[in-house]
């Protein structure tokens, strides 16, 4: 244990710091989380739109207020490469002290010009496409915020490029006349970009990039047993005591854009794409990070020690929200060898019963508009119960004894030993 402690701190810890610094990375992170208010808004117009429950449902479509609903998730859901498109470009100039609202509007811009702009037909429609406004356009709009916010950030400080009035005109008409040269060469490179797609094969950068990337991407990197294997590696690294969120910020989004490509199927009542790894990235972490609500309810139960029976008394409401920091950090599991094993166990334990039961068709059907707006500090019992039903919530009880079983033996080792130095003390 200790010279592989030495390995990770002389090798894996370094990598991990830096990964989590990476401002790039960082901005693709903060521009997810800034669109959750309009997707955990709009899921739960998603529910009512696709009822599981027919004759309410039915009752919706009698009423007419069915395709009301649906609107909603076409306005929220269905385009949310257009918020990307804005929100990660301003993350990264505010993070390097740029003008973030700028930056968002040259990428939103941007990625609206190099989308096609008409409809193919008979008479052709000048329109935008709205599976390029959605599933289609999350990894362009994720590639093209963070080239056009590093570009700008790059070109605003240069002071040749930037036009600056007299004081006495208005600061809301300067800082807007200030980038004009910026925009116009952000632009002309974007119009090149275009004009070179124009006369390619693939007609348009969005058809390359899912040709070349997005499909290949979400196949191989987002397969089931890659999500195991990353969610087990961030695990491994929670324990000495590196937040996962760097390295789980590497697939999340690939899992966001399978989520938004699942979605008119869904909607359809077809067959959901990516089901198997969507139901696994829901259930690589039962709760929180290393299933550790299993532990809790063991240590209430079985607990003899007054140090662990307190302790958990405090920590049960916040893991319950899948909050367990002061579990990680608190019993601690962090550089404790003996909670290692059942801690790393966990995501291999309820993502390969999440997997086993889709293969098994237990598990058959997934809301992904549910699953981007549904709030990380959801109860995942309820959480998994509304995304894939029924079914969903008997996987989640599944893995909880499971876990229970797995944290049991560990714990009563690490409580006894907590209670042997207590009655020490008192001695």
């Amino acid at each position: 244990m200790k010279n592989f402690q030495k390995w990770l701190e002389k090798y894996l810890v370094p990598f991990s710091n830096k990964l989590g610094q990476n401002k790039v990375l960082q901005s693709i992170s903060s521009g997810m989380v800034m669109t959750l208010p309009v997707t955990i808004g709009a899921s739960v117009f998603s529910i009512f739109a696709s009822f599981p429950i027919k004759p309410v449902a039915d009752w919706f479509n009698q009423v007419g207020i069915t395709p009301s609903m649906t609107a909603i998730v076409n306005g929220t859901m269905n385009i949310l490469a257009v918020f990307i498109a804005f929100t990660i470009a301003y993350n990264y100039a505010q993070k390097c002290k740029a003008n973030g609202v700028v930056a968002g509007l040259f990428s939103l811009a941007s990625f609206f010009i190099l989308m096609p702009q008409s409809i193919p037909g008979k008479k052709p429609v000048n329109a935008f496409q709205i599976n390029y406004l959605g599933s289609e356009g999350i990894i362009v709009a994720i590639l093209l915020s963070i080239l056009i916010g590093v570009f700008y950030v790059k070109l605003s400080r240069n002071k040749k490029l930037i036009i600056k009035l007299p004081d006495s005109v208005p600061s809301m008409v300067s800082s807007s006349i200030e980038p004009l040269i910026v925009g116009i060469i952000i632009f002309t490179v974007v119009f090149v970009v275009r004009a070179i797609f124009d006369y390619s094969q693939f007609g348009n950068v969005f058809d390359f990039i899912n040709k070349l990337i997005t499909t290949p991407l979400m196949n191989v990197g987002g397969s089931p047993i890659t999500l195991i294997l990353i969610m087990v590696l961030s695990n491994v690294l929670f324990t000495f005591g590196i937040h996962p969120a760097a390295i789980q910020s590497v697939i999340i989004p690939i899992v966001i854009s399978m989520m938004v490509s699942s979605t008119p199927a869904y909607q359809a009542g077809k067959t959901i794409p990516f089901l198997s790894n969507l139901v696994v990235f829901a259930f690589s972490n039962n709760d929180a990070a290393g299933a550790t609500l299993s532990l809790v309810l063991i240590a209430l139960i079985f607990g003899k020690s007054k140090r662990y029976k307190e302790f958990f008394k405090v920590s049960a409401l916040p893991n319950i929200f899948n909050i367990n920091e002061p579990i990680i950090f608190g019993m601690p599991i962090v550089l404790n060898p003996l909670m290692f094993i059942p801690f790393i166990l966990s995501s291999f334990v309820s993502s390969g019963v999440a997997l086993l039961a889709v293969k098994i068709g237990f598990i058959t059907n997934y809301n992904p508009s549910l699953g981007m707006g549904m709030p990380w500090t959801m109860p995942k019992l309820i959480a998994d119960a509304m995304i894939m039903g029924w079914q969903g919530a008997v996987v989640w009880l599944i893995n909880f004894a499971l876990m229970f079983v797995i944290y049991l033996p560990f714990f009563r080792v690490a409580d006894k030993q907590a209670l042997e130095e207590e009655n020490s003390k008192n001695d």
